[in-house]
């Protein structure tokens, strides 16, 4: 256990500032179609494999899957550089278990907006992981070595954006697309939290915030997930554009998943308790 507190968390730290400043290298290296074609790719890989991967499946539960696709999207979220699935679920079911609380792992109402954004990841409590909160996932060795071996995915991704388009590839297609999915998502934490509409009254600070709606792919509209965080589906109203439960709805369509969990239409309108849509986080027990 003293790797996993001390070597892996250094590691981390060291490559998450690493890939921030390889992006002082852009004026450097060749920038083509190629480059921009490896960009959409890489931040589409990344950014689904962390809303539709990390957050609503394995952090959620919002729909069912097979035992090999469940892997390929752990594998797709863990490219985003944002330590392994274990962890990564660990630290937002405690979030959503502890929402604007002390015992929150990011919260900007308690620590301020660079704690929510950024700071939290230098915290030292992240030295000491609660693998009770994904005892449920526990039970599958490659999420497990997936967890251990967080660093290759990522590597992976690089590497195959070397050999399509050398230095450029990998500066574009993979360190750029990281640090902006970085910072959506770490946005949805810190910004999510203090800024935009509030149409349900949930226990903590959540709100819809337009901007990292359609940024987050979906994942912006943070009040409505805090009021039911069971769903598969973040974007209630017609105009709260959601394009990783689109992506749910096609892999529904094509039999990937299955078991896709939406709130009824009276709660997601608001007419319901807002205990009603309270359910209890997946191995928080």
């Amino acid at each position: 256990m003293w790797w996993y507190r001390t070597t892996r968390i250094d590691l981390w730290r060291t490559l998450f500032v690493a890939v921030h400043l390889a992006l002082f290298a852009i004026p450097f290296v060749e920038f083509s179609w190629t480059s921009v074609i490896l960009f959409v790719v890489g931040t589409r890989i990344i950014g689904f494999g962390v809303t539709l991967g990390l957050h609503r499946y394995f952090s959620h539960r919002s729909f069912k899957t097979s035992r090999w696709f469940q892997f390929l999207i752990a594998f797709a979220g863990t490219t985003a550089l944002q330590k392994g699935p274990l962890w990564w679920v660990m630290q937002h079911r405690l979030h959503h278990k502890h929402s604007d609380t002390e015992a929150d792992p990011h919260s900007p109402v308690v620590g301020g907006l660079w704690h929510g954004h950024l700071g939290w990841l230098f915290a030292r409590d992240l030295l000491s992981p609660q693998f009770g909160i994904v005892r449920d996932l526990t039970k599958y060795p490659e999420l497990i070595w997936l967890d251990r071996l967080w660093v290759l995915p990522p590597a992976l991704l690089a590497a195959a954006c070397y050999a399509i388009d050398g230095w450029s590839g990998v500066v574009y297609g993979y360190c750029l697309s990281a640090v902006l999915v970085f910072h959506v998502t770490f946005a949805v934490n810190s910004l999510g939290h203090l800024f935009g509409g509030r149409r349900f009254e949930t226990a903590d600070g959540s709100r819809n915030n337009p901007v990292l709606g359609y940024l987050a792919m979906g994942d912006g509209w943070h009040n409505n997930h805090h009021h039911a965080p069971y769903s598969a589906r973040h974007g209630f109203a017609w105009y709260e554009f959601d394009v990783t439960y689109q992506l749910i709805r096609v892999f529904a369509l094509l039999g990937l998943v299955w078991g896709v969990k939406q709130p009824p239409p009276e709660l997601r309108a608001g007419r319901a308790a807002v205990e009603s849509a309270q359910v209890p986080v997946p191995g928080a027990s």
